[in-house]
């Protein structure tokens, strides 16, 4: 006669009245510790689940039966089955997902009292319209990889099949987060903070790169306005530009996520490289030919030195990262001069001033990429609309 599992342990849950004290665990799914796995362990992890009881951590790591990390209903029936000898195949995913807009995840679905080995994986998605205004849908996704990016603010419902018939389903909610964490190089750190600018047409209407052969420098030629500033001015619609990042002597901004393309420096160089853009200092103007006038050389060499080590740290993270070469870093005068980017002049002819040229920031980063390099773990600053 065949069991109806959930009404199994729906029973149970209303019969039961206390759960035994928690004892050495060493047996998978033995979460009271009685030395084998019944029926009571699955009550346990059940009422667990739904916040009726507590476990020790030893209890947790065997009430965790398929090893993901968390005790959900999904455990319970699991065990249960193991009781009962049920051992027949299932396809798992997390109930819930939650990634961040611009990110991409693996939903990673694992066959349970299985093989996995010669499978493959068809994808639906609820095509979700997100809740931000924008009217774009909450997932933009790859069929054939699986990777889902957190496209706009809001939840969708996926569902996996496997070749074999096999099903799983899940929520994925994505969230604007402004994030922070510190990059090392060396002996040298640099403070990044991410700010996906969704409103911005590019982060919309850009496609991921095939592929990164390397970088763009810029400089923004507008004095005094610093990175954190341009998130304001430019995460709106009908913006023509957008950079993957604003650099000054602070710190850097990540604005795009940097697996996509930006509009920085024209065709085609904006199909293959990455870009960030150095914020100059105030206290100087361009003229109306766009030619420097009234700036100092001495009374602004500190804030020089600072961003040029800031932006050579960030040039090496991002080489050692998505690993180009360093000649494929480049200047926007250089790929102009190169014929795959618009007729600009920067940083160059800021660079000079100081008497720095993209050779000597090559140099640099070259020394650095001799260094260990590596970053902290994002934390959440704040929730961003």
């Amino acid at each position: 006669m065949k069991r109806n599992l959930a009404a199994i342990l729906s029973a149970a849950l209303i019969l039961s009245s206390s759960i035994l004290p928690a004892f050495a665990v060493e047996l998978k799914g033995d979460v009271n510790g009685d030395g084998k796995v019944s029926s009571a362990d699955a009550l346990i992890v059940q009422r667990y689940a739904i916040g009726l009881a507590k476990l020790q951590d030893k209890q947790k790591t065997s009430a965790d039966y398929n090893d993901d990390g968390k005790v959900t209903n999904v455990d319970a029936l699991l065990i249960l089955r193991k009781t009962i000898n049920i051992n027949v195949p299932m396809l798992y995913l997390p109930s819930q997902i939650t990634i961040n807009c611009g990110d991409r995840t693996s939903l990673d679905p694992k066959v349970i009292n299985g093989s996995d080995k010669g499978l493959t994986y068809t994808y639906e998605f609820g095509g979700v319209i997100s809740d931000d205004g924008t009217g774009e849908p909450v997932l933009e996704v790859s069929y054939a990889s699986g990777l889902v990016k957190g496209y706009h603010l809001g939840t969708d419902h996926v569902v996996v099949t496997a070749s074999n018939g096999l099903t799983a389903e899940c929520d994925v909610t994505v969230v604007n987060n402004k994030t922070e964490k510190i990059i090392h190089v060396g002996d040298h750190t640099l403070k990044s903070t991410k700010e996906i600018m969704i409103y911005n047409d590019c982060y919309s209407e850009s496609y991921d790169f095939d592929y990164i052969y390397g970088l763009v420098v810029h400089s923004t030629a507008e004095p005094g306005i610093k990175a954190d500033e341009w998130y304001s001015m430019w995460n709106k619609a009908g913006t023509p530009a957008c950079v993957h990042a604003f650099l000054d002597d602070d710190g850097v901004y990540q604005y795009l996520p940097f697996e996509q393309t930006a509009w920085h420096a024209g065709i085609p160089v904006n199909e293959t490289r990455i870009d960030f853009e150095i914020c100059e200092p105030a206290g100087f103007e361009y003229d109306e030919d766009w030619n420097i006038t009234n700036y100092d050389p001495k009374e602004q060499q500190e804030y020089f030195d600072k961003i040029w080590e800031n932006a050579t740290v960030y040039a090496a993270y991002l080489t050692y990262i998505y690993d180009f070469d360093v000649e494929n870093i480049i200047s926007h005068y250089e790929a102009g001069q190169m014929g795959i980017g618009t007729k600009h002049d920067d940083p160059d002819h800021w660079f000079i001033l100081h008497n720095k040229t993209m050779d000597d920031f090559r140099n640099d980063v070259e020394q650095l990429l001799k260094e260990d390099i590596y970053e902290t773990e994002e934390t959440i600053i704040s929730s961003l609309e």
